[in-house]
């Protein structure tokens, strides 16, 4: 539970922070997000921020790029208490044409991930690198607030697959 509320906390902390540099640029998205990872990954959340100038930096309309950082809770049983967290970096280029204020996008990039367990008082832990490929959605009910969902494969550590929803503002 204590690593629960220290995840929550920080998440949180981020977006609060974060805050006060997107007022300072518009070319900056932060927020929230909760996730759902496959392979008894589980629940998690965690904080995301999006560099929406990317594109107009490069001249390539609807490219952004993200970095996110991701605590989650997969279950223990028997004793066993494991923890798993990941740090990502994407790009990502909005498909055009699409209609009704929603834009869809794909994307791929990099991930870190962290696995640590312990069980009767040994512990032990894992590090990997891997490629993400990933695909969603993003729309924008006010100038200011942006909703989005993800779908997105890791292409190490048996290939899990997570489901991203969140808020930027």
């Amino acid at each position: 539970m204590r690593k629960a509320t220290v995840a929550l906390a920080a998440a949180l902390g981020l977006c609060f922070l974060a805050q006060t540099a997107t007022a300072q640029t518009k070319q900056w998205q932060f927020g929230p997000e909760v996730n759902f990872g496959t392979q008894s990954i589980g629940p998690g959340i965690g904080a995301r921020a999006v560099f929406t100038g990317l594109g107009t930096a490069v001249k390539v309309p609807g490219l952004q790029a993200y970095g996110a950082f991701d605590y989650f809770f997969p279950s223990s049983s028997y004793g066993v208490s494991p923890s798993y967290w990941e740090i990502n970096v994407n790009g990502t280029w909005d498909i055009p044409n699409m209609t009704g204020g929603f834009k869809t996008y794909v994307g791929a990039g990099l991930s870190y991930a962290h696995t640590s367990v312990s069980a009767l008082g040994v512990s032990a832990s894992a590090s990997s690198t891997g490629l993400n490929i990933l695909g969603g959605t993003h729309f924008a009910p006010t100038p200011k607030l942006n909703m989005f969902g993800e779908v997105r494969i890791e292409l190490h550590n048996g290939t899990p697959i997570f489901f991203t929803v969140g808020l930027l503002f």
